[in-house]
């Protein structure tokens, strides 16, 4: 950041003495506010039934939001946005058990899967490990509850940043019916967890005082 002085009376003498102090004691910092979208992910649902544990991939993951550093220690979380298309989730076991995913979801009047937050926790610790505690609203099946999340990751060499996501969720919660194979001999557990790993890079960033 760079400041310009018109004239030699725009500064009275202790105002100089008060900037000088903020500058020389680090008190006054530039932050940088940065725009950043998903470049890597790996994630999954999975589940219990009564015949087997399953575990379908997510394959898309779209994600937004303003972050803050001061220098390469981020500092804040602002606006995030998660959105998980529906038809993006697809499971080894084949099309059959994706169909009854989809259902689940009611993919067809609710492509996705949200999850948005206007503010969070941020801590760093002596190892630059950052932990992200968020309380904000998920959206599943059109039903939208106050949910909790805690992400934990570290800043890359190249600016990145990389962080893994777990969370347990109830479907009956979100109004959403555990899908059923063979006539309802065979039924999904009620409980699901969403996996995700995932790295960020920045796309827009915004000088702010």
């Amino acid at each position: 950041m760079k400041y310009y002085i018109f004239g030699r009376s725009f500064l009275s003498f202790p105002f100089k003495w008060a900037l000088s102090l903020l500058l020389l004691t680090g008190f006054y910092s530039v932050q940088a506010q940065s725009d950043y979208l998903v470049r890597s992910v790996t994630g999954s649902v999975s589940g219990t039934s009564t015949l087997h544990s399953w575990k379908s991939s997510i394959t898309k993951v779209q994600v937004k939001g303003a972050l803050k550093k001061t220098g390469n220690t981020l500092t804040s979380v602002k606006n995030v946005v998660v959105k998980i298309p529906v038809t993006g989730i697809i499971s080894t076991e084949g099309k059959s058990m994706d169909k009854k995913t989809y259902q689940a979801f009611k993919s067809d009047k609710n492509p996705f899967i949200l999850y948005t937050f206007n503010t969070a926790q941020v801590q760093v610790n002596a190892a630059h490990e950052i932990t992200i505690e968020a309380s904000g609203s998920m959206t599943m099946a059109g039903t939208t509850l106050p949910e909790d999340l805690t992400a934990t990751g570290k800043v890359l060499d190249n600016g990145d940043l990389e962080f893994s996501i777990s969370k347990k969720l109830k479907m009956t919660s979100f109004n959403m019916k555990p899908p059923t194979a063979l006539l309802g001999t065979i039924k999904s557990g009620d409980e699901i967890t969403l996996n995700f790993d995932l790295v960020l890079t920045q796309v827009k960033a915004v000088a702010a005082k």
